[in-house]
């Protein structure tokens, strides 16, 4: 009976020594489209890498011409080629590992574009220096822009643009209570398009 016993922990210890180590997977806090074909991905753990390789594929199943474009402990961004508007991704990165686990495996999730570059992916607004920040998914042209904010009854604040850039702008707007807005943008296109427009987009404070 003794030998049978040693004999089946002899099996267990050669089964165990012999089954390969499982990659503990990250957790992906957010993938996001950043515009231009940028796709940044946030892990809620540190990661490690080891040969990182990323593929991204249509709704079809084609897969897409992916490079990335850096690899940081807790993120990392991808350029993508091809995408189209108001689509919905799938990407796969591998050779990536949740840091201090033994094995580096895969990891999988969606992204989608939005339906046309010239649009807000940010708003933020800071309290303290009475300040609203937008962020553009792709590269804008102005002409005479102007900024017009709203409240959800239709209240008209006083607003003023105070820098521009080629993918964000700032406003200042003053003391604005807790509740959600409205910003409309007027005098904008993406860089290369021929003709001026508006665009909206809301926001909380």
């Amino acid at each position: 009976m003794k030998r049978i016993i040693a004999l089946t922990l002899m099996l267990i210890v050669i089964v165990c020594m012999g089954a390969p180590a499982m990659a503990a997977a990250p957790k992906v806090q957010t993938a996001q489209y950043e515009g231009r074909g940028h796709v940044e991905v946030d892990f809620r753990t540190k990661v490690q890498y080891r040969n990182a390789t990323v593929t991204v594929k249509s709704p079809s199943g084609k897969t897409l011409t992916v490079r990335i474009t850096d690899l940081d402990d807790d993120e990392m961004s991808f350029h993508v080629k091809g995408l189209k508007p108001n689509t919905r991704y799938t990407y796969t990165i591998s050779g990536i590992r949740k840091k201090g686990t033994t094995a580096y495996g895969t990891v999988s999730g969606t992204f989608r574009t939005p339906a046309s570059e010239l649009a807000v992916r940010k708003a933020k607004y800071d309290r303290n220096d009475g300040e609203l920040e937008l962020e553009f998914y792709g590269r804008v042209e102005y002409k005479e822009p102007k900024a017009v904010i709203r409240d959800q009854n239709g209240r008209t604040y006083s607003c003023r643009i105070t820098d521009l850039d080629r993918d964000e702008m700032e406003i200042a707007v003053k003391d604005l209570p807790s509740g959600k807005y409205t910003v409309k943008i007027s005098g904008i296109r993406l860089k290369g398009e021929t003709s001026y427009t508006s665009i909206s987009c809301s926001f909380r404070v």
